[in-house]
C-alpha cells in the first residue's frame, strides 16, 4: 500500500501551506514570495496569514521560511500538501 507521501522529492516542487502570525501584504506574494496565495484568518482577534501554493524545491522552502523569520513574523505551522 502507497503512503501519502512515498514519492516526496527534495528536488522537485510541492504544494505547501505556511501560516504566520500576524498579516502579511498581499503585494508581497509576487514582489518576495514567488506567487504564493496570500490569504487571513482570523483566531480570537488575532490575524493569521496563510502562504499557499507551489514551491520550487526545498531549498525555495528554506528561502521563504528564513525572508519570514527575518521580518519577524512567527512561523504557525508548515505543511506540506498532498499532490492530486
Amino acid at each position: 500500500m502507497k503512503k501519502p507521501f512515498d514519492s516526496i522529492d527534495i528536488l522537485s516542487s510541492n504544494n505547501f501551506r505556511i501560516e504566520v502570525f500576524g498579516k502579511l501584504d498581499k503585494q508581497l506574494s509576487e514582489d518576495i514570495f514567488g506567487g504564493l496565495c496570500i490569504s487571513y484568518k482570523s483566531i480570537k482577534n488575532n490575524t493569521i496569514s496563510r502562504l499557499e501554493g507551489k514551491i520550487i524545491d526545498q531549498a525555495g522552502l528554506i528561502g521563504i521560511l528564513n525572508t519570514l523569520f527575518n521580518m519577524r513574523y512567527p512561523i504557525i505551522n508548515v505543511e506540506l500538501q498532498e499532490k492530486d
